[in-house]
């Protein structure tokens, strides 16, 4: 079952609804949009995909527990159910590099804040309440919703492991791969149903566009453990100096300031799909995602991560 991360920067309405049909057709099992508070409204782009799709399942990829408040989330979840019954899902992550520098907000206590939305979207669904002291409900029924969660921090990938229905290893450097899978592992111990694990890996097709490669490879950079960017040469200080690019919108600054071994470790130059599933199988994985960069190109990522899948059993 593949899925696609919606990587079309700012999509319109055209430009996300486009994308999720060509998934649609091409056979993905889910689409996720990105929940950026610099781009389009992820909420309301999600309503046009649903309104214009049959059957792929969709949700944001990511929202983040500290730009809306938990009952907008609620909220928004059940609205889009109303819209796309039984096919909606609710990814969630620490946030961006920008919630911190932009918006002045410390991610130090993602994986907590994502615990507590998490459980706090599970009372809704059981109870309907969203104040317990007030008694005030959710006056639209929230169903139950896969979380979808990704990660690079060990906090956040253990509570991924705890929390999540999927997780998502997305763009991960090779050399942290193993590590990474492990810690999703260790936080599900104990689980009666352990949550499927999805990879993403950032392969270089020959029609996946440079610019759209470099963007998900500095984000990638940034958030990666400290001691593998610390092992590229990419320390705090140089860190700092593409996150203050990045938020000023300029990529191909923050780019350039990307070490060439970081781009090594992040992307797959060789797209063939044997190698890929050695590894995938080595990590546990049960299914592959792509980044969506084009309607005219994604159902042929989608026909390679499914050959990758072929490969697993």
């Amino acid at each position: 079952m593949v899925g696609v991360i919606n990587h079309v920067a700012n999509p319109d309405v055209e430009a996300a609804v486009g994308l999720a049909q060509a998934a649609e057709g091409a056979g993905a099992a889910w689409i996720g949009v990105a929940d950026a508070f610099w781009w389009r409204d992820v909420w309301m782009l999600l309503g046009e995909v649903a309104s214009q799709t049959e059957r792929i399942e969709l949700g944001p990829a990511m929202t983040n527990p500290y730009m809306r408040h938990r009952f907008h989330t609620a909220s928004a979840l059940a609205t889009l159910q109303e819209l796309a019954p039984g096919r909606v899902f609710c990814g969630i992550a620490a946030g961006g590099s920008e919630v911190t520098a932009a918006a002045g907000i410390s991610r130090q206590d993602a994986a907590e804040k994502v615990a507590e939305l998490v459980t706090f979207l599970r009372e809704v669904e059981t109870t309907g309440t969203l104040d317990a002291p007030s008694g005030r409900g959710l006056d639209i029924r929230l169903d139950r919703v896969p979380i979808l969660m990704a990660g690079r921090g060990d906090t956040m990938l253990r509570a991924a492991g705890a929390l999540a229905d999927r997780v998502l290893l997305w763009a991960i450097p090779a050399s942290d791969l193993e590590r990474s899978a492990s810690i999703v592992h260790d936080g599900a111990s104990g689980r009666a149903r352990p949550p499927e694990l999805a990879w993403a890996p950032l392969v270089r097709h020959r029609d996946a566009p440079q610019a759209s490669i470099m963007h998900v490879a500095v984000y990638a950079s940034l958030n990666t453990v400290a001691e593998v960017r610390l092992g590229w040469g990419l320390d705090d200080t140089r860190v700092e100096a593409i996150r203050e690019q990045l938020v000023r919108g300029d990529l191909p600054s923050a780019a350039a300031l990307i070490p060439p071994e970081a781009l090594e470790d992040l992307v797959f130059e060789d797209p063939d799909p044997a190698p890929i599933a050695a590894v995938a199988r080595g990590l546990g994985v049960s299914s592959m995602a792509v980044p969506g960069f084009d309607p005219a190109t994604v159902a042929g990522h989608i026909a390679w991560a499914a050959s990758v899948e072929a490969l697993l059993d």
